[in-house]
């Protein structure tokens, strides 16, 4: 490949210069003949004069006979025919050239060949995506301790691998600072560790579009309530919901999934550009300070829109069940069938008997609903739950957990639903020697508003400007004492309940500007907590791709 790049640069070279020499001689008019003064004539001694030399085809044009009508032509006439005969320069430039561009073309595919035969085709077979999310702000704690803190909130690539139109496979690599109560250390848990883990590696076999069934296999967040495991996806605020804080469970696991009816099969929609959701607020105010103080931007040429055929139309009833592993715990064993995880739902929408066009003022349509219900084998297989209770689950055992939610958005509007909990109470006695019985759960609701929306928005708060208030609350989760170094430390506690508000704005193509408040109360001291309150402001920068 080296040799032919190489060739094909130096055989370049000599077909420019040879057509640069085509060129001047194509452009350059000829120099006339010099003059050349008459020969004096010799005087008649009888001499032969030598024949004068002709071309053959001057000759014989002479020797021939004119047409009736037409003079005989003379041997000028027949010398200019002869040169007519020879091809002009620009047809031997646009030969040279029309041969150069072939062995262009040649040397290209021969090396396209080569990198197809010899590499992996990444760009043909791998999606790649991404973010990275700045965090800044002030917060107070229960404790009454206030802090300013910067931290890079999220690191993640996310990588799809689809092979063929059945199997899909997902990976997902996540950074951690290794500070979180997740990841202690030997020094402690302020004193963290980088980390590149992970997060997510699942393989999916299957096409709802044209089979009913599917299989999923991997490192994956299990679905119970509202959790996907992709924070961006599940809420519209920085903060999660307590629901999702306190229930998110992540494991290996193995499930049969279904999704019915199978669509019949129908010619793609049409494809088209759907209107812009233009940022209102930040972008139009930064261009307004710059023209006013003189900056004239140079023009750029503008993406043209990508043609879209619109949401593929998922099949209404779904569901799942999941077989994980939940023996992560030292001396706690459990069978598999103690480790189930389900999912029935039911998803439709509507346009109202209308074309979209004609919903451009709707505040109720086109609408979509999503409702679902899931179990799950042990409430305390959650990342949060086990790690405040870790050393009491030996006492605790299993704790299966219910969860209903439901998704409803209508025109510019998105209303988030949910309640999570323990079906049955845990009972255990802590490191104060007392006899706690809980029935951790917790509930959540939120609304959240698209400015400048069009019917064919997609995602509330995926694009533009949006506003979202959210209210959660949980329930016997105020904490246990457990004995850290000989010293009692109160550990498994959450807010009672949080109330967050925050307003965003795509400011420019996958970046988002957020601004948000939270406000949480602690359970009061009749009930083991604090009974003080805790607020905080935070600044968020997210890049997605």
């Amino acid at each position: 490949m080296s040799r032919a790049i190489q060739e094909l640069m130096a055989k370049n070279k000599e077909l420019a210069e040879r057509l640069s020499v085509l060129e001047t001689a194509a452009t350059r008019r000829p120099d006339p003949p010099p003059a050349v003064p008459p020969k004096p004539r010799a005087l008649d001694t009888g001499t032969v004069k030598p024949p004068v030399e002709r071309p053959i085809r001057a000759r014989a044009l002479a020797r021939a006979p004119a047409p009736p009508g037409l003079p005989a032509p003379t041997p000028e006439a027949a010398a200019s025919t002869q040169a007519s005969d020879r091809p002009p320069l620009e047809q031997r430039v646009r030969d040279l050239e029309t041969a150069r561009i072939a062995q262009e073309s040649a040397v290209r595919a021969i090396i396209q060949d080569s990198f197809s035969k010899t590499g992996s085709k990444i760009n043909e077979f791998v999606t790649l995506g991404g973010a990275l999310e700045v965090l800044g702000g002030r917060s107070s704690d229960f404790t009454g301790t206030k802090s300013d803190r910067i931290s890079l909130n999220t690191a993640e690539l996310d990588l799809e691998i689809r092979l063929n139109d059945w199997i899909l496979g997902t990976l997902v690599i996540n950074y951690n600072d290794g500070t979180g109560v997740l990841f202690p250390t030997s020094q402690g848990i302020n004193v963290g560790v980088d980390r590149i883990t992970v997060d997510k590696a699942t393989v999916f076999v299957g096409d709802v579009q044209r089979f009913p069934l599917y299989l999923k296999a991997g490192r994956d967040v299990l679905p119970f309530g509202t959790s996907t495991g992709v924070h961006r996806s599940d809420v519209l605020s920085l903060e999660n919901p307590l629901t999702v804080e306190i229930f998110e469970t992540k494991a290996n696991t193995v499930g049969i999934g279904f999704a019915l009816p199978t669509p019949a099969p129908r010619p793609p929609s049409p494809p088209f550009v759907p209107p812009t959701v233009r940022p209102l607020v930040i972008n139009p105010l930064i261009s307004a300070m710059a023209n006013y103080l003189g900056y004239n931007p140079p023009p750029q040429r503008r993406r043209t829109p990508v043609p879209s055929g619109g949401p593929v139309e998922p099949p209404p009833f779904y569901g799942a069940l999941y077989v994980y592993d939940a023996n992560t715990i030292e001396n706690v064993h459990r069978r598999f069938s103690g480790n189930l995880n389900g999912r029935l739902g039911f998803q439709t929408r509507g346009t109202c008997g209308r074309s979209y066009s004609e919903l451009t003022h709707s505040y109720l349509c086109p609408w979509a609903l999503d409702i679902s219900a899931d179990y799950l084998g042990s409430v305390f297989d959650s990342r949060f739950l086990q790690d405040g209770y870790r050393v009491f689950i030996p006492q605790i055992g299993k704790s299966p957990g219910m969860a209903a939610s439901i998704k409803l958005s209508f025109g510019p509007f998105l209303f988030v639903g949910e309640w999570n909990g323990a079906m049955r109470p845990a009972r255990f006695i802590d490191d104060a020697a007392r006899r706690v019985k809980i029935t951790p759960s917790a509930w959540a609701v939120s609304l959240g508003y698209q400015f400048d929306w069009n019917p064919w928005v997609e995602t509330i708060g995926g694009k533009g400007d949006y506003v979202s208030i959210g209210y959660s609350r949980s329930y016997d989760l105020a904490g246990v004492s457990q004995a850290t170094g000989g010293t009692p430390t109160r550990v498994g506690f959450a807010p009672e309940s949080r109330m967050v508000v925050t307003l965003g704005e795509w400011v420019l193509e996958g970046t988002r500007f957020v601004i948000e408040y939270s406000h949480a109360w602690d359970y009061a001291k009749s009930k083991g907590g604090t009974g003080r309150q805790a607020d905080g402001v935070f600044l968020g920068l997210t890049y997605v791709w």
